[in-house]
């Protein structure tokens, strides 16, 4: 486990009808141990609202007619955390679920949550999960359509160098790829980028008992608030040359 205490937290309601354990607030400090990463390049981990996530895959299904049915389509969670995104986007017919998380100790609990919602009688997931322990910059990226989630996991720095890898990656292999970013902080990135499109953004509000949790849960530290809402954009890989 991590060498930096932290703080007890919250349970949130999620993890109490499931037995999962994501919740929780880990600074990029933390994170950053047993890694290459500079803390000042990651952000911290916490698990994105249940009803912020399902809301957009929700929009995401609806209205952005992407060109890959969901059932051959992978969802991929880039700083997969403790895994809660993975498990609520399992809920979803997917091709897969697949995660990619750096620290080592969030990568375990994220494992073991796994195991748990496979077994969990309140549960029915529709899609297999797979979580990699490795640097999202460099791992393999799915071969089949892909929506990727961002819940802000980095700062610009790591966002350049992923947003290259997928460049890398569709250039030796296309297929349709787009790109879910909640608490889009460095929106202006992939607005100004030419290989993207944006196709929507919007605050998404919290269900009540999300935004319950999420205020116990920020009360306990000093850096973060909490709004109720988070602020998302949505994005298509339209093509370039690399």
């Amino acid at each position: 486990m991590p060498r930096t205490k932290l703080a007890q937290s919250v349970i949130h309601p999620f993890d109490a009808l499931h037995g999962t354990d994501t919740s929780g607030l880990w600074p990029a400090s933390v994170i950053a141990q047993g890694t290459t990463a500079d803390p000042e390049e990651l952000t911290a981990y916490y698990g994105v609202a249940p009803s912020i996530l399902t809301a957009l895959l929700d929009l995401w299904l609806r209205r952005m007619a992407f060109p890959t049915p969901i059932a051959r389509t992978v969802f991929l969670d880039v700083g997969a955390g403790k895994g809660r995104a993975l498990l609520v986007a399992s809920l979803y017919p997917f091709l897969r679920i697949e995660g990619i998380e750096l620290n080592e100790s969030l990568a375990k609990i994220a494992k073991a949550n796994i195991k748990i919602w496979q077994h969990d009688p309140n549960a029915e997931p529709l899609a297999p999960i797979l979580l990699h322990h490795a640097d999202a910059t460099t791992h393999p990226l799915p071969h089949e359509a892909t929506v990727a989630f961002l819940f802000h996991p980095f700062e610009l720095p790591i966002l350049r160098r992923f947003l290259r890898h997928v460049e890398a990656s569709i250039a030796r292999n296309p297929r349709p790829f787009d790109l879910v970013y909640v608490n889009a902080e460095h929106g202006s990135l992939l607005d100004r980028h030419p290989a993207f499109k944006l196709l929507w953004t919007g605050s998404i509000p919290m269900s009540p008992a999300d935004h319950v949790a999420d205020l116990a849960a920020i009360a306990q530290q000093k850096e973060y608030g909490s709004t109720g809402d988070e602020l998302c954009s949505l994005y298509r890989f339209t093509g370039r040359s690399v």
